[in-house]
């Protein structure tokens, strides 16, 4: 379908946004002059799609520059939105390559920077013409002089031969130049997103992934009834019976509202787009499903991800490993964080990682507990992240997804660089700033045995 974003346009358009992330200060003016013109005046849609797609390539996930992810993000589409039924975003994109064509047609014509939408890519192509020659004064020509003699004509100069020849060696040695960027520069691009621990985790499987993104309405009901509810009963819909105290304190509008939607955060959303689009762009099948479509035999194979606590995903439960080291402790009540135990802490390590505040900066350390194991059926993994708030589960994505992550894990649990990442549990720290996270780095890690049965 016309439209529709190859991997390799979406990654060759990826490796050009760092360049202009140079001049991003000028790009956004430019951007300014654009949006102000004539062609964009008559479209607020489209002046949004294109301060949002310059935005997220020059400050943000330009990745996440993708049909299903705009579509959220812009135009408010549920995560599990059908593209292929709404083409809200390639509608929009048509029109933003249209309207910059014009653009350039006319007043923008002679600006030194290029804004472009390519065909087949939701990731704007930034361009910049070369500076203009400064003049230089020429040299008033000197008086002609008379003919030398026939008997006192010479060969050229030899400093004549010798300039020749070193620009032919500048040439060769430009051509040689040009030929090892040309083989070192795509292993070089594609070695940083395969070094990644959501790739490296997955790594060997069958190449499909589904994120199970968390279950709000059911924290809400958790936090509702002050009490939490097991595996067993979130599998057969259970917490779902209308209890007591909805029908005395005459709720049962919002019950009804409460236990029929499915709801998930914003951190989670986030996290789930950036993941897939992570996989997408290397050829894997990706699909974001809410925990409550899922069911405990769909875990037997295949790879996941699972985003949330047992608190707000209930299916995290399915895969406590034997003899972990990070355990949690005993379940706190609805609406207080949770606890990580370290059983046997090393030099600089805490024997708990619980939430500190700090009063003077106001910032609040908290923790994620990630988990990557192979499922029941040893037919696929599952990479299970834990935090203790919903910032703290949202940056260990972003740790995920960074480049080196795996590196850093390897060299955590003393493995070479060519090891595949074995079954194991890592505790990520989190700083965040009014309950937004600010920072992630890696606090402990372990390998593991085999996965609880």
């Amino acid at each position: 379908m016309a439209g529709r974003v190859d991997s390799s346009t979406h990654a060759a358009a990826l490796a050009r946004v760092g360049e202009a992330a140079k001049h991003e200060a000028e790009f956004r003016l430019h951007l300014e002059e654009i949006i102000q013109g004539s062609a964009f005046k008559g479209s607020q849609r489209s002046q949004h799609f294109l301060k949002h797609i310059v935005e997220q390539a020059l400050h943000g996930e330009p990745a996440d520059l993708r049909e299903r992810s705009i579509g959220i993000a812009l135009f408010n589409r549920p995560a599990t939105y059908d593209t292929a039924d709404d083409a809200i975003v390639r509608v929009t994109a048509s029109d933003v390559r249209k309207r910059l064509l014009q653009h350039y047609g006319n007043a923008g014509s002679d600006s030194r920077y290029r804004i472009n939408l390519p065909a087949g890519s939701y990731i704007p192509e930034f361009c910049m013409a070369a500076e203009p020659p400064h003049p230089v004064a020429l040299a008033p020509a000197p008086a002609p002089t008379p003919p030398t003699p026939a008997t006192e004509i010479l060969a050229p100069p030899l400093p004549h031969r010798w300039a020749w020849y070193r620009w032919i060696g500048v040439a060769l040695a430009g051509m040689i130049l040009a030929t090892i960027l040309w083989l070192a520069v795509p292993r070089l691009l594609n070695r940083g997103p395969r070094d990644n621990l959501i790739l490296a985790a997955f790594q060997g499987t069958p190449r499909s992934v589904q994120v199970v993104v968390a279950d709000d309405a059911l924290v809400l009901i958790q936090v509702l009834l002050d009490r939490r509810f097991t595996l067993p009963e979130y599998e057969n819909l259970a917490y779902l019976n209308t209890p007591d105290l909805v029908k005395r304190k005459e709720l049962l509008r919002f019950w009804d509202s409460l236990s029929t939607r499915q709801i998930t955060n914003v951190g989670d959303l986030q996290n789930a787009n950036r993941i897939a689009a992570v996989l997408q762009s290397r050829g894997w099948d990706t699909a974001i499903r809410q925990a409550r479509q899922m069911h405990a035999r769909s875990f037997r194979e295949g790879n996941y991800v699972i985003l949330g606590s047992s608190f707000s995903n209930p299916w995290s439960d399915l895969f406590q490993a034997k003899d972990a080291n990070f355990p949690f402790d005993t379940l706190p009540k609805p609406g207080l964080p949770e606890i990580i135990l370290n059983r046997s802490p090393r030099p600089g390590e805490p024997a708990r990682y619980e939430v500190r505040s700090d009063s003077n900066t106001g910032k609040k350390t908290t923790y994620c507990l990630v988990t990557i194991i192979h499922n029941a059926g040893r037919a696929g993994r599952v990479v299970s992240v834990a935090g203790q708030s919903m910032s703290a589960t949202e940056m260990a994505g972003a740790f995920l997804l960074r480049e080196g992550s795996a590196s850093e894990v390897r060299r955590s649990l003393s493995l070479s660089a060519a090891t595949p990442i074995p079954d194991m549990e890592m505790v990520l720290r989190v700083t965040e700033q009014n309950e937004i996270g600010d920072g992630v780095e890696l606090a402990a890690c372990r390998a593991l045995g085999s996965p609880a049965r």
